[in-house]
C-alpha cells in the first residue's frame, strides 16, 4: 500500500498547473516587428533625408536615414548594456523621441511614452505604475519630474543643433555605439522580436475619469498598424521618395510605434 506522502504527491500533480508549453518557431516563420523598418530604410536609401527638425534654439537640422539608424542603434546598445527593460519617454515631437522609438525596441525593451500635456501627478503616476528603469526627458519638461523617484536615472535631451545634441542624450548615443566592439551593427540588437506577441510599448490614457490606465501594444500589432497606415494613406515609392513627403502631425506620445512616421521637407 502506498504511503500517505506518495498519495498526496499524486494528488498535487493533478491540481498544480503544468509548465506552459514553450512557443516553437518554425524555420519558415518570421516574427513581425516594426523595428526592422529603420535599418532596412537605411540600407535602401542611406543618404535620403529622414528627419527635418527645427531645434529648441531655432536651427534646422537634417538627418539622413543612415544617421537616424546609427543614432537609434547607439541608443539600443546603451539600453541593452544597462539592462533597461522599460524606458520612459517625456518629449515632444523631436528627433530624440523618434530615435527612442526604434532604439528602445532594438534593445528588447518596452517604451513608455507619456504625453507632456498631462498633469505632473499623472506623469509621475504613469512612470511609477509602468515601473520604468530610466526616463528620456526633454529639457523643457524636466520640471514635471520634480520630486519623482531620484533612483530612476534621467537622460536629458537639450534638442540643440550641435553634433551631440548638447547634453546627456548625445553622450548616451556615443557611449552606446562604443559598446558595439565587435562591429555587429544592428545584428547585435533585437532587429526582429523573439516573439511577435511580445510587448513593444505601453500606452496610457489621460486619466480623465480615474487614474491613467495602461494598454499593451505588441510587435505584431505595431507592425500591422504601420503597414495599414501606409495603405490607408496611399503611400508608395513615388510619394515617399519624392520631395513632397508625408508629414507627421500626430503626437509621438500617442503613436507608440503604431504608424510609420515620416518627417518631411516643408
Amino acid at each position: 500500500m502506498s504511503s500517505a506522502r506518495s498519495r498526496l504527491a499524486n494528488i498535487s500533480r493533478h491540481l498544480l498547473s503544468p509548465d506552459p508549453p514553450q512557443a516553437k518557431i518554425s524555420n519558415n516563420r518570421a516574427e513581425l516587428s516594426p523595428t526592422y523598418f529603420l535599418p532596412r530604410a537605411a540600407a535602401i536609401e542611406p543618404d535620403v533625408d529622414a528627419i527635418v527638425h527645427v531645434t529648441a534654439n531655432g536651427k534646422v537640422i537634417r538627418r539622413s536615414y543612415i544617421e537616424f539608424a546609427d543614432r537609434a542603434r547607439g541608443l539600443g546598445y546603451y539600453f541593452k548594456n544597462r539592462n533597461y527593460k522599460r524606458v520612459g519617454i517625456l518629449c515632444p515631437n523631436t528627433p530624440a523621441f523618434l530615435e527612442c522609438i526604434f532604439g528602445v525596441a532594438a534593445a528588447g525593451a518596452v517604451q513608455v511614452g507619456v504625453n507632456y500635456r498631462l498633469k505632473k501627478e499623472d506623469v509621475q503616476y504613469i512612470f511609477t505604475h509602468a515601473e520604468v528603469d530610466v526616463i528620456v526627458v526633454d529639457r523643457e519638461f524636466v520640471g514635471l519630474l520634480d520630486g519623482f523617484n531620484e533612483s530612476i536615472p534621467r537622460i536629458v535631451d537639450e534638442d540643440l543643433d550641435t553634433a551631440d545634441g548638447g547634453g546627456d542624450f548625445g553622450r548616451v548615443i556615443a557611449e552606446g555605439l562604443g559598446y558595439d566592439t565587435h562591429g555587429l551593427g544592428w545584428g547585435g540588437l533585437c532587429m526582429e522580436a523573439d516573439y511577435e506577441d511580445d510587448v513593444i510599448a505601453l500606452a496610457y490614457t489621460s486619466g480623465t475619469t480615474a487614474k491613467p490606465k495602461g494598454v499593451e501594444f505588441t510587435h505584431r500589432g505595431a507592425y500591422l498598424a504601420a503597414m495599414a497606415n501606409v495603405i490607408e494613406s496611399g503611400l508608395n515609392c513615388t510619394s515617399v521618395l519624392s520631395k513632397d513627403r508625408a508629414k507627421s502631425v500626430i503626437a509621438l506620445s500617442a503613436n507608440n510605434n503604431r504608424r510609420l512616421t515620416i518627417y518631411a521637407n516643408e
